[in-house]
């Protein structure tokens, strides 16, 4: 039983930094070469694991060959754009300047009614309204509106408005996050005062958040 448990830790930490090398990708964004690779991982490691009479090396040795080789395509497909296509394919038009591209559609095997599943998942009730909707590499759709059918921006009404940025997680959970108080160019000392200022204790605070402009949003446990 140890054995297995020292077997599980080790191929554990292999895969976890081969897919720290990969990049961070999630599942439904990873390129169809990365996609076949992760796959390779997941049985290449499983081997071992479930039979401890497979030595380590016949994990270790595969596993760093498949890493090797996608940081080779990788690096391949940057340098060389004309390999793009074979490795990681190209988005294909559904829907082109508010016209359905129904041969696009067939050749990609995409059905009307994923179509218009996809285009709802967007926020978009009525096809009608589309411009552009491209089935991307990754198999996700990026749907573009017409111009008409989108919320008026505050450029479109003459407006200025500030940025506001990025609202920064200082405390989660009572937990500090020194990192976000770098962010703001903040340190403890500042973030005594400010709890002071709030009357509340770092063990009361569920989040407390901290945009770029300063402005500061408290919630209790």
């Amino acid at each position: 039983m140890a054995t297995i448990f020292i077997r599980i830790i080790l191929i554990y930490v292999l895969l976890l930094g081969t897919m720290r090398v990969m990049g961070k990708r999630q599942i439904g964004e990873l390129q169809p070469s990365e996609l076949v690779t992760t796959i390779l991982l997941s049985e290449l490691a499983a081997q071992p694991i479930a039979d401890s009479n497979i030595p380590l090396l016949f994990a270790v040795i595969p596993i760093s060959a498949l890493l090797s080789i996608e940081v080779l395509i990788s690096f391949a497909v940057t340098k060389l754009p004309c390999l793009k296509p074979i490795f990681d394919g190209k988005p294909s038009i559904l829907i082109c300047r508010g016209k359905l591209q129904k041969n696009e559609i067939a050749r990609v095997r995409i059905s009307m009614e994923e179509l218009l599943t996809q285009l709802r998942i967007s926020g978009i009730a009525d096809i009608a309204d589309v411009y552009y909707a491209i089935l991307e590499q990754n198999g996700q759709l990026s749907v573009i509106p017409k111009r008409a059918k989108t919320v008026p921006t505050a450029e479109d009404m003459s407006l200025s408005v500030p940025e506001t940025g990025l609202a920064h997680a200082i405390i989660v959970d009572t937990h500090i996050s020194d990192f976000d108080l770098s962010l703001i160019h903040r340190d403890r000392n500042w973030l005594d005062k400010r709890l002071r200022h709030h009357r509340i204790s770092l063990n009361d605070v569920f989040l407390f958040t901290v945009d770029d402009t300063g402005k500061e949003c408290i919630i209790k446990k």
